[in-house]
């Protein structure tokens, strides 16, 4: 692809609304007393490593706190020709998410989103103004959480805004992760639309691997 062509590729939805973040537990994992593990992923572009995204849990007495760490550069010949940098922190409750504050510079352009339950509902405030969401949507840095499957709108993190997502398959296959095969289902993001892909959720509700097609490009997320 030449250089003319990487920007508009690689622009506002590099990362799919939905895939910008990904992160390991079962649907439950949310009430647990004990988080689970800190995982990463690396993001790779035809077979090179364009960035990571890293995953940290911890649990108290407020609830299961999400961290997120998103970092992403394009390049050519040494060159960056986009950056990408998101760092979120999102709080849960009995499985619910209940607040979210997220920082995205993306390559220039900076934004704020804020979400907070009030009133059994979820404000979230974006560059756009405020909008309100059901309690129990979703954030798109919520791929961690199997029970997204059920989710058929998400918050975008970047934007603050309501977006729609379909999810469909759900097909058992065996797959690599870590140079050893494993069982994992296959579900489809998005299957109609513009941007989609797919993602895969271990036996144990995990997501282990994914695939964004977007704008002509394809993504691969790997598990480290």
């Amino acid at each position: 692809m030449s250089a003319a062509a990487v920007p508009a590729a690689v622009g506002r939805r590099f990362l799919l609304t939905g895939l910008a973040s990904l992160g390991l537990l079962r649907a439950t994992g949310a009430r647990a007393s004990t988080p689970p593990e800190d995982r990463a992923f690396a993001i790779l572009r035809k077979d090179e490593e364009i960035g990571r995204h890293i995953v940290t849990f911890a649990a108290s007495a407020k609830g299961l706190t999400v961290r997120h760490d998103i970092d992403v550069t394009v390049t050519l010949a040494f060159v960056p020709l986009y950056r990408y940098r998101q760092a979120g922190e999102d709080l849960w409750r009995e499985g619910k998410l209940v607040a979210s504050d997220v920082e995205t510079d993306d390559n220039g352009e900076r934004t704020s989103v804020r979400i907070r339950e009030r009133a059994g509902r979820l404000a979230c405030e974006g560059p756009r103004g405020v909008v309100e969401a059901a309690l129990g949507t979703m954030t798109d840095l919520s791929y961690w959480n199997v029970a997204i499957l059920r989710q058929r709108r998400l918050i975008d993190s970047q934007l603050g805004e309501l977006a729609p997502l379909a999810m469909g398959g759900g097909v058992l296959e065996t797959i690599e992760v870590r140079g050893r095969p494993i069982t994992a289902r296959r579900w489809q993001m998005n299957p109609e639309g513009s941007r989609g892909g797919e993602v895969w959720y271990d036996e144990a509700g995990r997501i282990v691997k994914a695939i964004v097609r977007t704008r002509g490009e394809v993504l691969d997320y790997r598990l480290l």
